[in-house]
């Protein structure tokens, strides 16, 4: 399989993913939480394949931290712009209703963003500030930081204990969250715990960096794409019966101490490694045009669309206006994919003129 059929395929389901997203901010909640794991899965697995023949140097703080910064490079002026949106919403609420707390909390919420800490302060003040969406790029800079140590560390693995670390991991996390839900912990502290400590994170993510490893590794037998498609049908299927148990909270694994991250890293990782197989009819589908174009938006809309429905829900309060959630949520996925397609045009204009400028 080449690389671009396996780029196709999984770029189609982070498409599906951000769609999850931008869903779960517009009345179904329960599609975030699969969506942020299938993101952390992708990322891992993806990551892997790109650097896994890549030379690299013996990892360290310093050039973790290098690496990181690189990584987040691309969209970090955009989260500074959506920053900056967001702030002016909070500015105009303190104007209202001053107050030196108010003043304080501001400043300490805008140096925690700017500096990507949000996950990093067990605090619900601080884990959602301004653009709330931003936590997922706190995480995902200590991701990308302990990358290339985690790579390191794998590739010495064969294939049958990268199989034992994937799964001595998964069992660690499902065994912290019964701890969690023995603990008497719930609410806040749990969805913290298991949702949005990077620390936590960093165990689905270093499961998918072990598929990552073994599907560089493995050998390419033929196999029916009937097969294939049937078994990616099975992962979407074992995905709806996932939100079955999220929406309704059925038993321990509906509680908060799973419905937010272990619940949904089997089927996350198992989409992932099958799709890019790429043998399935659901594969193909994914592979399509217009995924792979949503697919090119997906990060831009992601930080962008929770501060567009701030300001149109603003709107709407202003004037009077109520909307039909279906017609909501259309509108809310259109204009963020207008602002999308302007500001990478913007982008890739401002990277050519750079590129210009650099070769006189």
């Amino acid at each position: 399989m080449t690389d671009k059929k396996l780029i196709s395929s999984l770029q189609g389901l982070r498409a599906v993913a951000f769609l999850s997203v931008v869903l779960s901010h517009c009345g179904a909640p329960w599609l975030g939480p699969w969506a942020i794991s299938v993101f952390v899965a992708l990322s891992g697995f993806l990551m892997t394949c790109n650097y896994y023949d890549r030379p690299r140097t013996a990892p360290g703080l310093r050039s973790a931290i290098t690496f990181s910064l690189q990584k987040i490079r691309k969209l970090y002026p955009l989260h500074l712009i959506m920053m900056v949106a967001a702030l002016l919403l909070v500015l105009k609420g303190l104007l209202a209703q001053p107050s030196a707390r108010g003043v304080l909390s501001c400043a300490a919420q805008l140096v925690v963003s700017i500096f990507l800490l949000q996950t990093w302060i067990p605090s619900s003040r601080f884990w959602f500030c301004l653009n709330g969406v931003a936590w997922y790029l706190s995480v995902q800079a200590f991701l990308y930081a302990i990358f290339p140590w985690l790579l390191a560390v794998l590739k010495k693995a064969d294939t049958r204990r990268l199989r034992c670390i994937a799964a001595a991991i998964f069992c660690a996390q499902f065994l912290f969250s019964l701890a969690i839900l023995k603990a008497g912990l719930s609410g806040k502290a749990a969805f913290y715990l298991t949702y949005l400590c990077p620390l936590f994170r960093a165990g689905d993510f270093a499961i998918s960096c072990c598929m990552g490893c073994l599907y560089r590794s493995h050998k390419e037998e033929p196999t029916l794409r009937g097969v294939f498609s049937l078994l990616e049908l099975t992962a979407v299927l074992f995905s709806g019966g996932c939100f079955f148990i999220a929406a309704r909270q059925v038993d321990v694994l509906g509680t908060v101490a799973f419905r937010y991250n272990v619940l949904f890293t089997p089927s996350a990782v198992l989409l992932v490694w099958l799709l890019a197989v790429g043998k399935g009819v659901i594969s193909r589908l994914l592979s399509a045009k217009p995924f792979l174009w949503l697919a090119g938006l997906s990060p831009y809309g992601f930080l962008i669309h929770q501060v567009l429905i701030r300001y149109m829900e603003l709107a709407a309060n202003k004037l009077g206006l109520t909307a039909h959630p279906v017609v909501w949520t259309l509108t809310v996925f259109l204009l963020t994919l207008c602002l999308s397609s302007f500001y990478k045009a913007l982008e890739r204009r401002m990277r050519k003129r750079h590129a210009k400028a650099a070769a006189r």
